[in-house]
């Protein structure tokens, strides 16, 4: 008799086929991880089990979550040639000087827990993000938002990665997992804003390169 299928598996099937109902294609690995981090956080926020987190997440939420996914993910302009894409945010050099550490940092991470396809997607936004600056003839880098967008979850990743016990780049040791995670989620979260900022508005640093 064939195993009875888990929550995770059929809800992630389910996931899946809501994302394509959206016009998003991801695989079910994708899945899952993204199904089972939202259980994790919820039952962390509410302070109930996973068996209740899992009974509450109700086929209403599930196309809630996967509409709100989709929206989020149609900012990154899937699928589109970034190096042709509008450049609508002016990004300061010593923005792209901290992007471009963060993106190394993180690949540091997909290279030692030796995760290809992740080290790819780093490389790709990495290369794209040189060939850009160096299009730029002034102080400041005119860029693509889906491309700071794409960046900003890329860090996200690796620091839900390494919060969740990866192993760390060569150099680091344990004490300074969570110092290490936090400088990769700040990275990120200010990345965003700056992808967020409105016509006008003077871009700024999230935090200071190099302190001293």
């Amino acid at each position: 008799m064939s195993p009875r299928p888990t929550w995770l598996h059929t809800r992630s099937t389910e996931f899946r086929a809501a994302l394509l109902d959206l016009g998003l294609t991801i695989t079910d690995t994708e899945a899952r991880t993204i199904l089972d981090d939202k259980i994790t956080e919820y039952a962390t926020l509410m302070r109930v089990t996973r068996q209740t987190a899992q009974r509450d997440f109700t086929d209403e939420r599930l196309i809630a979550f996967a509409q709100s996914l989709a929206l989020s993910l149609s900012d990154e302009a899937p699928g589109a040639d970034l190096i042709e894409f509008e450049r609508s945010i002016s990004m300061p050099v010593a923005a792209v000087g901290l992007t471009t550490a963060a993106l190394a940092e993180a690949l540091k991470v997909a290279h030692i827990n030796l995760d290809d396809k992740e080290a790819l997607a780093g490389l790709s936004l990495l290369s794209t993000l040189g060939m850009i600056t160096a299009d730029a003839n002034d102080s400041v880098v005119p860029t693509p938002r889906p491309l700071l967008l794409r960046i900003a979850r890329y860090l996200d990743g690796a620091a839900a990665s390494i919060s969740d016990g990866a192993n760390l780049p060569d150099g680091l040791d344990d004490t300074h997992r969570q110092q290490f995670a936090d400088i990769l989620a700040q990275d990120a979260d200010g990345i965003r804003a700056l992808a967020n900022t409105e016509d006008g508005d003077p871009p700024r640093l999230w935090r200071t390169p190099n302190p001293r």
